[in-house]
């Protein structure tokens, strides 16, 4: 990441952005969960939109905007090879540690698995996969370690609010299995959501900041579960 494009902005406003753009955000979705199309306009298109307008203004360039977010050409390739690595063992840890596991091996065993594992990883990298990272690593952990100065702090902080991002969907989701209960839906959506943003933010750490690498980890780890709920439904 260009970090002189962060330094020559305000860090504090944009990381103050960021926050209030996430409390809004998630007040919002108490009241409308949304599928994966709306999520390129509220976790991709409509951040992005405001660091252009911010970031023109300073003159700094478009490609320096991406890049600020981990999308630039020199550094989309670094890490990739053991990521991909990482990746495909979190995703066959999902065969012990998933609630959908007997789903996954009945998966595997009618053969399915052949075809329907490359459409969902297709559809993961189009979906959850690049818009929540690109929100939650791209906008939130770069600017929250550009204010604190601590790219540790910066994935914890972000990982926290990975999992309450989680909340309304584990309470308010039928397909969840906590839907209904929130002290299980909270559980639920911090626990996961926490190791998970700890993962996804150490690979983009680890990375970079390769915004292509915590979306291929992001991808796979949810590769098998996802795959299950397109061959036998979300519940």
């Amino acid at each position: 990441m260009n970090d002189g494009v962060l330094r020559e902005t305000s860090p504090k406003t944009e990381a103050v952005f960021g926050l209030a753009y996430f409390v809004v955000y998630f007040g919002y979705l108490f009241f409308s969960l949304e599928n994966e199309a709306a999520h390129w306009l509220t976790l991709v298109l409509l951040p992005m939109a405001v660091l252009v307008f911010w970031q023109r203004r300073s003159g700094i360039s478009l490609s320096d905007t991406f890049a600020s977010v981990g999308l630039r050409k020199d550094n989309w390739k670094r890490g990739l090879l053991w990521c991909l690595g990482l990746g495909l063992g979190l995703s066959a840890l999902q065969l012990l540690v998933s609630n959908r596991s007997s789903a996954i091996l009945e998966l595997v065993r009618s053969g399915a698995i052949v075809y329907i594992l490359p459409l969902s990883f297709i559809l993961l990298l189009l979906t959850a996969g690049f818009t929540e990272e690109f929100f939650f690593r791209g906008v939130l952990q770069t600017r929250l370690g550009a204010l604190t100065g601590s790219r540790i702090w910066a994935v914890v902080i972000t990982s926290v609010l990975f999992g309450l991002y989680h909340l309304p969907y584990a309470y308010l989701n039928p397909s969840w299995s906590s839907y209904g209960d929130f002290g299980a839906a909270l559980s639920s959506a911090m626990s996961q959501g926490i190791i998970g943003g700890i993962i996804f933010g150490f690979v983009y750490e680890r990375t970079e900041k390769n915004l292509f690498a915590s979306v291929l980890v992001h991808s796979l780890l949810n590769l098998l579960p996802a795959a299950t709920m397109i061959k036998f439904g979300g519940g």
